[in-house]
């Protein structure tokens, strides 16, 4: 007959393949103040459930303030009552949970106890390095050692019910009953393969708030070019250079309209010039630019200067030239700038029309759709395509289903406070691990990383870890990391936003970061590591 003693604490999936490892007929639980105000002690019917049998138990209840002398002495009382009931052979002591020093003492009198009663003594603990379950067996002047994994196959909600979770909301993806993706494979497999090799679509799913700010761009294009920015920049700059001067006379006014003409004309010729329309980073544009420049300060400011002078009187005309001029590069500084805006959006392809289409083509069901703004649907989209990785990356490799249970998406808990949390992809393992990849579209800052990840775990318990999943390949997050230039800016120009501000985030998260295209390869990872 074989009897474990353990301490309830909070790592109940620890304390669950424990068992199953010892396969006791008897356990004695030590339940702390802690245990109890944190109702550890409910998960006990779950704990001692085995596969083919219930295992009775006792709980011995350490008052608040007790001593290490009344802990011992109590789990003394209750083994002497058990031994003496019904005699057993082996002991184990569950060395993974409570305090160090009840951990210490505790091991020390039960070897003490064995060794005078002849009976075999064992430790068994989860070693958090290997995620490998060790028993050990300890002798007289030796002792053996065991490793082994464990696993429970844990349903969702009994998983969840561990930890005082309540599962309010969720979506199958994969398991026993259920196959989301069966009968859009297909579309769902193109739009991810799409993905992983097109630069434009990562753009758009990581910056679609700077790609819609861009088409806004194109669309006020017309309106600028007759009259908008272009014609009151130019009002400015005339009010700017006559603004010491009388302006009734009606040949200042002649000599406004005269330099207003002028300016636009120069500027009418910029806009439609076609080097100019490509981004403003090639060469081709710079070059056009530069020369445009030289043409300004040149002809248009000699032609202002000699509709200015007649009037200007005993002014001093050096410092009026002066102002002239610096009035002249502002003016010309914001017009281009606002013509590298426009010839910049020229090169991102994308639409409304457009994004219906895809949307058409590749969504199969997104029930919400009509009550979602567009950032949103970008967020639902992307948060389904991590999902389908996951589950093409368990239908690819079979060594996956050997140690994960299921797949979820869009997991709703509740229990913990009047906060709801949502998780968008939830791998169950079959020891009761779980693990989550959070996809984001945007940027996302450690703090919130940080703060999400301590919410989960209050959740979920210890035994969970998440992964950050971006639109971006392991070479994108590889060259944004080594600030490659000529990289952030072809990206920039597919309408990427703060291509600088990514390369910044990669070099200084300290969040496990899953690549799109590596999914498949960091559950292969996972599946080692949580077996």
């Amino acid at each position: 007959m074989r009897v474990l003693v353990s301490i309830l604490s909070r790592q109940t999936v620890v304390q669950a393949s424990l068992i199953q490892e010892a396969q006791p007929d008897f356990i004695i639980f030590v339940s702390t103040k802690l245990a109890r105000d944190n109702r550890w002690e409910k998960n006990l019917p779950l704990l001692t459930q085995l596969s083919d049998r219930k295992v009775p138990y006792v709980n011995i209840k350490v008052r608040k303030g007790s001593s290490l002398s009344d802990i011992i002495n109590l789990i003394k009382t209750e083994i002497k009552a058990k031994f003496a009931e019904t005699p057993f052979d082996e002991v184990y002591f569950d060395a993974s949970s409570g305090k160090g020093i009840h951990r210490i003492i505790l091991s020390w009198y039960l070897k003490h106890f064995t060794t005078k009663r002849s009976l075999r003594f064992f430790v068994v603990y989860f070693d958090l390095d290997t995620r490998k379950i060790n028993k050990i067996e300890i002798a007289e002047k030796s002792f053996r050692e065991h490793k082994t994994s464990v696993s429970i196959d844990w349903h969702l909600k009994e998983r969840l019910t561990l930890y005082g979770a309540e599962l309010t909301d969720y979506l199958p993806i994969l398991d026993e009953q259920n196959n989301y993706f069966a009968e859009s494979e297909e579309q769902f497999d193109e739009l991810y393969t799409t993905l992983c090799n097109s630069m434009n679509l990562r753009a758009f799913f990581s910056s679609y708030d700077s790609i819609r700010s861009t088409l806004e761009l194109k669309r006020e294009y017309r309106n600028f070019m007759a009259e908008s920015f272009r014609t009151e920049q130019i009002d400015k700059f005339v009010q700017r250079i006559f603004g010491v001067m009388p302006h009734l006379r009606p040949e200042i006014n002649e000599a406004k309209n005269r330099i207003r003409a002028a300016v636009e004309g120069f500027f009418e010729r910029m806009i439609h010039d076609s080097e100019l329309s490509q981004p403003s980073k090639s060469a081709d544009h710079k070059e056009a630019e530069d020369r445009f420049r030289k043409e300004y300060f040149s002809e248009i400011l000699s032609l202002v200067k000699s509709e200015i002078h007649p009037h200007t009187g005993d002014i001093d005309k050096s410092g009026l030239d002066s102002d002239i001029r610096h009035f002249m590069e502002v003016l010309f500084d914001k017009i281009s700038s606002k013509i590298n805006d426009i010839s910049d959006s020229r090169s991102v392809e994308i639409d409304t029309v457009t994004f219906n289409r895809f949307k058409q083509k590749y969504i199969y069901d997104i029930e919400r759709e009509s009550t979602r703004d567009m950032r949103s649907l970008i967020s639902i989209i992307f948060e389904k395509i991590v999902s389908y990785a996951v589950y093409a990356a368990l239908k690819e490799h079979p060594q996956l289903r050997e140690s994960i249970a299921s797949v979820y998406q869009n997991v709703k808990l509740s229990g913990k406070s009047t906060t709801v949390i949502e998780i968008d992809t939830l791998v169950v393992f079959k020891n009761g691990y779980l693990h989550i990849f959070e996809a984001k579209s945007s940027h996302v800052s450690n703090k919130d990383l940080n703060s999400r990840l301590l919410v989960i775990k209050n959740y979920l318990g210890e035994s969970v870890g998440m992964d950050i999943v971006f639109p971006f390949t392991a070479n994108d997050i590889q060259l944004f990391s080594e600030r490659n230039e000529p990289f952030k800016r072809k990206f920039k120009s597919k309408g990427l936003a703060s291509a600088a501000g990514w390369g910044t985030f990669f070099n200084t998260t300290d969040k496990k970061i899953t690549p799109v295209d590596k999914i498949a390869e960091r559950l292969l990872e996972l599946s080692v590591a949580y077996n």
